[in-house]
């Protein structure tokens, strides 16, 4: 501190000081009696009228935290619209296939590098099918580009565009045929042109088809929603080469499968007219239709009693077909049956306890494991098919999108990372910072899965123990 001593002032700091400090404390009493003659006698702070803490702290998880091998702006899936939820992007042929300024761009897998890019203000629609990526204008005309080189190979002159509120729409390439979904309306395009070959629509799904369509031997399958005194699925076929409609049966889901000549159903309608809440019987009914005529061939029913006393719970848990069993879950247990060789009335293969209770949803058999989610959190667990046992998958954070490939289950987090869990030993294997708060779908092609943050693409490979 410079200090000039020609001044006098300065020459005493200490009686200076003590002129001040007397100062200040006179300051502060008259400061403090004019505040006194202001305020009331009492002062309360102010309390929330709802006060909860959460003293439950997730747990940590302490795995290699590995950097991404690159990291890509592309355009936002948030700032999309919903009907194209979980079609912005696609991983194939060792590329990712995605949207960036509105444009369809192509990128290596295992580099980040930008190999082409086509169109502009593009519907955020993209799929593959046979080396060939396709997707819609502007105005909603498929097109079709060479996967590798980008090179266009065709645009239609025909648009899908449907104008209706609610609507799916998908596009599905074959062996042959492009078909292209949008609400109850099918569309069929010639793989190779581009040209329009037949438009078909179930006038009683009001605009409501599902994402669900399936060509077999000749015919194409798909699904409808329709509205009703009773409100179900309809199962319809139609003829491949003319679009023309052979038969529909109300009630009927999808296929379960489709062998010798025959489609294997559930029918959804049935059920519906029981009284469930008073009655203990359950009962899955899977009928045969001939797959070129419609007409039934046969049907297999799969009954069961509800333990404990009414009112009893609403309808039924999940049904799926794998590995040749027919699994049913029927209340606390799901039962395993021989689907080729069933006759109706016996008793079930074995049947597997559901350790984790009515909030958690049968979802099917990955890696001999059935597959739970608990439909309010979104976690997942499993129980093995060889013994019962539960198998726990759990993360160190809230869930924002979980995708499983093989022995690896992907499980990107509220708190801005992914984590890569052994769905076999149920053991974290690595944990990526992601920085965002909600994923898309993890992709995979090769050994790089592909992570979807907001606004963004992080490529990781694939550790050996997930492989």
């Amino acid at each position: 501190m410079l200090i000039n001593k020609k001044k006098p002032w300065c020459q005493h700091p200490r009686n200076r000081r003590s002129k001040r400090l007397v100062s200040g404390i006179v300051a502060s009493i008259l400061t403090l009696q004019g505040i006194m003659a202001l305020v009331p006698s009492q002062v309360y702070a102010e309390t929330a009228d709802l006060s909860l803490r959460n003293w439950h702290a997730s747990s940590h998880i302490s795995v290699p935290n590995i950097k991404p091998s690159w990291t890509m702006q592309v355009d936002n899936y948030l700032d999309m619209y919903d009907t194209y939820e979980g079609h912005h992007a696609i991983a194939e042929e060792g590329k990712v296939f995605t949207f960036a300024d509105q444009q369809l761009i192509a990128i290596d897998a295992r580099t980040g590098k930008r190999l082409w890019s086509y169109g502009k203000d593009l519907q955020p629609y993209v799929t593959y099918g046979n080396g060939v990526v396709y997707g819609l204008s502007a105005d909603h005309m498929p097109f079709a580009l060479h996967a590798k080189t980008g090179k266009l190979q065709w645009k239609s002159g025909t648009s899908t565009f449907i104008d209706t509120r609610l609507r799916t729409e998908v596009m599905i390439p074959t062996s042959d045929m492009l078909y292209a979904i949008n609400g109850s309306v099918t569309f069929a395009f010639d793989r190779a042109t581009g040209k329009l070959r037949w438009e078909a629509n179930e006038p009683l799904a009001d605009g409501h088809g599902t994402a669900y369509l399936e060509e077999a031997d000749g015919v194409i399958l798909r699904t409808f929603t329709v509205q009703g005194a009773l409100s179900s699925v309809q199962l319809n076929a139609y003829d491949k080469k003319t679009g023309k409609k052979l038969w529909g049966h109300f009630g009927q889901g999808e296929a379960l499968t489709i062998k010798n000549g025959l489609v294997y159903s559930i029918d959804y309608y049935s059920p519906q007219l029981l009284d469930y809440q008073s009655v203990p019987d359950r009962k899955v009914i899977v009928n045969a239709y001939n797959l070129k005529s419609g007409i039934q061939k046969g049907s297999h029913e799969f009954t069961w009693k509800l333990e404990h006393e009414p009112p009893y719970e609403y309808g039924r848990g999940g049904v799926f077909l794998s590995g040749g069993k027919l699994y049913i879950e029927q209340g606390n247990q799901v039962a395993e049956y021989p689907f080729d060789d069933y006759k109706t009335g016996e008793a079930p293969l074995r049947a597997l306890s559901s350790p984790y209770g009515e909030e958690w949803i049968l979802l099917g058999v990955v890696q001999d494991r059935l597959m739970y989610r608990d439909y309010k959190t979104g976690e997942m667990k499993g129980v093995k098919l060889a013994n019962g046992q539960p198998v726990v998958l759990s993360g160190d954070a809230p869930i924002s999108q979980i995708d499983v490939y093989d022995k690896g289950m992907y499980r990107a987090q509220r708190n801005g990372t992914l984590l890569g869990i052994n769905i076999l030993t149920a053991k974290p294997a690595f944990k990526v910072t992601t920085g965002a708060d909600l994923h898309e779908s993890t992709l995979k092609t090769g050994d790089m899965v592909i992570i979807q943050a907001e606004g963004k693409l992080l490529g990781i490979k694939i550790p050996a123990s997930l492989r």
